[in-house]
Order: structure tokens, then sequence, then C-alpha cells
């Protein structure tokens, strides 16, 4: 039987030149996607970024039992001379799996062209297919849909819940109607923890 994953936030601090967090404690022990919200330069990248391992605390300790963490950056960060699928290949060798993801995600028609000439939201969803493609036990996803039109959305969050199902899935994002439509699970990033919100109570802290 396969381990239960699960991260944890044990009294973490991390200061660039002001303190982003500090004795900082969260735990994710349920499968599930959950949303991290928050103001600009709050630290919600940073606080991705610590989940894997790519900045390390200067006080407290992060664990998780994770062999694999897929992380969406920001920047699509694909590569120019290689096509769609061969930038998904990178990651997983499993080509017909790879190609699934790309039919699921509208984009098998597009799987021989190169980055250059796809639109941003095209990139977008490339980026994302990739991610999903690594198949790591976290989900690490940072702003998912930037550029990515309504409807196109709405069809990805659909996918998104079944496919990650059974991960631990954290989702950055601005957009409280994304954040509503992707889960039930509302979180806040503060120097200290992880406040729970609802909608209605998402006008007070980002803004």
């Amino acid at each position: 039987m396969k381990t239960k994953t699960i991260l944890q936030f044990d009294n973490v601090t991390f200061c660039y030149d002001k303190t982003i967090l500090q004795q900082f404690c969260c735990c994710f022990n349920k499968q599930g996607i959950y949303c991290i919200l928050g103001k600009s330069g709050c630290g919600k990248t940073t606080f991705f970024k610590l989940i894997s391992g790519l900045l390390l605390p200067q006080k407290g300790s992060i664990h998780h039992n994770a062999s694999k963490i897929s992380f969406l950056f920001q920047e699509n960060r694909l590569l120019p001379w290689f096509t769609v699928l061969d930038n998904m290949t990178v990651v997983n060798n499993d080509k017909e799996y790879c190609i699934s993801i790309l039919e699921q995600l509208d984009l098998f028609h597009i799987e021989k062209k190169l980055p250059s000439e796809l639109s941003g939201g095209m990139l977008r969803r490339v980026a994302l297919a990739k991610a999903i493609a690594y198949d790591g036990d976290i989900f690490l996803l940072d702003e998912p849909f930037v550029g990515i039109d309504l409807e196109r959305k709405q069809q990805i969050i659909s996918f998104l819940q079944k496919k990650l199902l059974h991960k631990i899935c954290l989702v950055i994002t601005h957009n409280i109607e994304e954040a509503t439509a992707l889960s039930s699970h509302l979180f806040v990033l503060q120097k200290h923890s992880l406040k729970t919100v609802t909608q209605n109570d998402f006008v007070e802290f980002i803004h």
C-alpha cells in the first residue's frame, strides 16, 4: 500500500531584506486541491520554492515524503528548441501518456509545433501539461490560468479536479472565481500560518 503523502512546515522562518515567513506552521495530510491566496509580495511563490527545495529556510524545518514534486512556475519554462510533445517527454518518456494529456487539454493538434509558434494561452496550457506529465506526489501550480480564456479555463478546472483527485495540489491564484471553482479549501498566506477563508472574506485579506 502506498504511503499517504504529507507536507508540513514546522516553525519556518525565511527572510530576504524583510521577513516573509516567521515561525510559520502548516500541515497538509489529505489529498485534494488547496488554493493559496494573498496580496502581491506576501510570499506565495517563496512558499512554493521552499516546498520544492529551491529555497531553504533560515530557521525551522519542512517535511514531506513525496518522491517527486510537479512545479508549474509563473514562467512557462519550455525548451524553445523542442516541440510541444518533446517538451513533455523530457519529463516523462511514456509518449502515449503524454499524448493522452495533450488530448485532454485540447493540445494534440499542436504536438509538433515549437513554443515560438504558440500563443500565450497555448504556452501556458503546454506548461501545465508538462507539469501534469511529470506526475509528482505533490503539485505546485503558480497562477496556472494566466492568459487562458474563460471557456477553456472551465474545461481545465474540470480536468484538474479529476486528474489530481489523489494528489496534494496547491494552487496560487489572485482570482477568487478561479479559487472557488477549483476548490472549497481556500487559504490566505500570512507571516505565521495559512488562514482559512471563505469567498466573503477574500476582499478583506487581498486588498
